[in-house]
């Protein structure tokens, strides 16, 4: 069994790159997509969470971009296939998703963390390790197949210890929300799939899909200026995960890194 996880959309070029992947990719049984700054790089709309999933998303998970949206707040809730972190106190929406597809179940945990994530954030999250565990305990109790965790954080590791603290308790636990791609993706002994950071599926002549000059010009003056989501080609970064049918456990897991 195949399980295709696709780094951060970001804005009209990701959405286009990630439809174009998807179509091409025939022997993925699952997959999951952070569409957090799929509209255009702040935040995600019904538009773009009805795209994501025509183009064959089972999951889409979010993060801290979902603030940026203020007519959204009331409609996260609604959309059954769109986890939000579980750990935010002051929205709405679903804490976990599953899904059932080809006699499997798939359960998904969207988390945030706790460090430079923003005042808005900071000031209204729980720890995300207690409630992970909390959401742990009621997937538990609807027969499923596998669970996957998204952990959308800055910090690389808040993201590590995750994974060793999830290790013998889920399928694969994977960081989101840089946009950077790491290097150490593992199989933990206990049969657990883990990367620090997926990536991103967005402009690759961008800094992180924010327009390369706005993002020079904040640095070099430490003015405040508004955000240009870039428009170029994107790059696509995911990564596959092999799992063994019988015993659930990761046996491969692969970056995928694509210009």
């Amino acid at each position: 069994m195949k399980v295709l996880i696709v780094g951060d959309i970001v804005g009209r070029s990701g959405l286009n790159r990630l439809k174009a992947e998807l179509l091409s990719r025939k022997d993925i049984d699952f997959c999951i997509v952070n569409g957090e700054n799929a509209a255009s790089g702040r935040g995600v709309r019904v538009k773009e969470y009805n795209e994501i999933l025509d183009d064959g998303a089972d999951v889409i998970t979010m993060g801290n971009h979902m603030y940026y949206r203020k007519e959204m707040a009331s409609e996260y809730a609604k959309l059954k296939r769109l986890a939000i972190p579980a750990n935010l106190t002051n929205l709405v929406g679903n804490k976990n998703v599953v899904v059932e597809k080809n006699g499997l179940r798939f359960g998904v945990i969207n988390l945030i963390g706790t460090f430079a994530m923003g005042d808005i954030i900071e000031n209204n999250v729980r720890n995300p390790f207690t409630v992970v565990m909390e959401q742990i305990e009621e997937l538990n109790k609807q027969n499923l197949d596998y669970i996957f965790v998204d952990f959308h954080a800055e910090a690389t590791a808040e993201k590590i210890a995750m994974g060793h603290y999830l290790k013998d308790k889920v399928n694969c636990v994977y960081g989101t929300h840089t946009h950077v791609q790491t290097a150490d993706e593992r199989i933990f002994d206990t049969g657990m799939a883990y990367i620090t950071d997926v990536g991103m599926t967005g402009p690759k002549d961008s800094v992180l899909g924010l327009k390369k000059e706005i993002a020079v010009e904040r640095f070099t003056s430490g003015k405040f200026i508004h955000y240009e989501c870039s428009t170029n080609d994107a790059m696509f970064n995911a990564i596959e995960v092999e799992f063994d049918d019988v015993s659930k456990k990761a046996i491969s897991i692969k970056r995928i890194n694509l210009n």
